[in-house]
């Protein structure tokens, strides 16, 4: 592998090349923390031999060939940018280093066969530096739901587009979604294979020891490869009974809205739990007509929550619990 930094940040460097002399170290395991989308973040060790079994089933299954080249445009301290770093010297690609930003190829111009973004990223060098993607390379998309606005801008890019499915636990992914070609399921990657359990997934991979893995992720199981994804079960919200996913709403609703936004299940006298829309954005006096166009009576928010900012975790993904418990906002009733 050989790695071209395209930064002067020295702490990017740093944590690049730290982690680099650790996976060359004598040590089986390397660290990682979590992401906290979803709680409170923890560091877990993983074998170094699980993670080069993952990152070659990886290259497999993309056909990426030895010297071609890679751009990291994540964070090296999360499990998506360590991955990286590991499938560039386990498959011998010429590796790029850019810093983190919301437009990462904008000081590339050398030719990339291989990158890994999360949706943001897309989004924004689609509106800014489309002319960056080219025909014939493999974009991975993951660290969140791909909405469907984004979901037909890439259909519109010479790039072949993939949206990844994974924890830390698992390594990073263990299944893709080819978006390029129409494909709604997601796919289990080589040696992987899926159950379900009561509607939730279960997963094995033995070649990276993983072995009846129970996730919060419910899931349209369709066979043991294949599967539909419906949100995250510990984000379901009972109101008046009535179980909803709030990453199907935001499925729904992202037809209609631009502005980033997510939704949340409050406590409620009377429904036990309420559905509430938290939009990134000033007001927009919108009321329940304006939902009625997309969503069910159930589905409906009680309540809009307005922020100046969410707060997000290092891997840019928005930390739904911290930025309810602790962001300021403005609450509208939609009547």
């Amino acid at each position: 592998m050989k790695i071209n930094f395209k930064t002067k940040n020295k702490e990017l460097i740093h944590s690049v090349e730290t982690f680099v002399e650790d996976w060359e170290s004598s040590s089986p395991y390397f660290s990682v923390k979590t992401s906290g989308s979803t709680g409170r973040p923890k560091t877990i060790k993983i074998k170094k031999e699980y993670a080069r079994a993952s990152a070659l089933t990886t290259c497999e299954y993309l056909d990426l060939q030895s010297g071609q080249n890679a751009l990291l445009c994540l964070s090296p301290n999360t499990i998506a940018g360590k991955m990286m770093l590991v499938r560039s010297m386990v498959c011998n690609l010429n590796l790029y280093v850019v810093e983190p930003t919301s437009t990462p190829l904008a000081s590339i111009d050398d030719p990339l066969d291989f990158i890994a973004m999360v949706p943001m990223q897309v989004q924004q060098t689609i509106q800014e530096n489309s002319e960056k993607f080219q025909s014939g390379q493999k974009i991975i998309i993951g660290g969140g739901p791909i909405s469907s606005d984004l979901e037909r801008e890439i259909k519109n890019q010479p790039f072949d587009a993939y949206h990844t499915f994974g924890m830390s636990e698992t390594i990073s992914h263990i299944a893709m979604r080819h978006i390029s070609s129409e494909n709604q399921c997601f796919e289990a990657l080589p040696n992987v294979h899926f159950e379900s359990k009561d509607g939730v997934l279960i997963i094995h991979a033995p070649h990276i020891g993983i072995h009846n893995l129970q996730t919060n992720d419910a899931v349209a199981l369709i066979d043991s490869r294949r599967f539909r994804w419906l949100g995250r079960r510990d984000f379901v919200i009972n109101s008046g009974g009535i179980k909803l996913h709030p990453e199907e709403i935001e499925q729904y609703l992202s037809h209609v809205i631009s502005a980033p936004f997510f939704i949340y299940g409050i406590k409620d006298e009377l429904f036990g739990e309420k559905v509430v829309l938290c939009v990134e954005a000033k007001p927009l006096n919108i009321g329940k007509s304006f939902f009625e166009k997309v969503l069910s009576k159930y589905q409906i928010p009680k309540s809009i929550y307005y922020f100046d900012a969410f707060i997000y975790t290092e891997s840019k993904k928005v930390n739904r619990l911290k930025t309810i418990a602790e962001a300021p906002f403005y609450e509208e009733q939609v009547l």
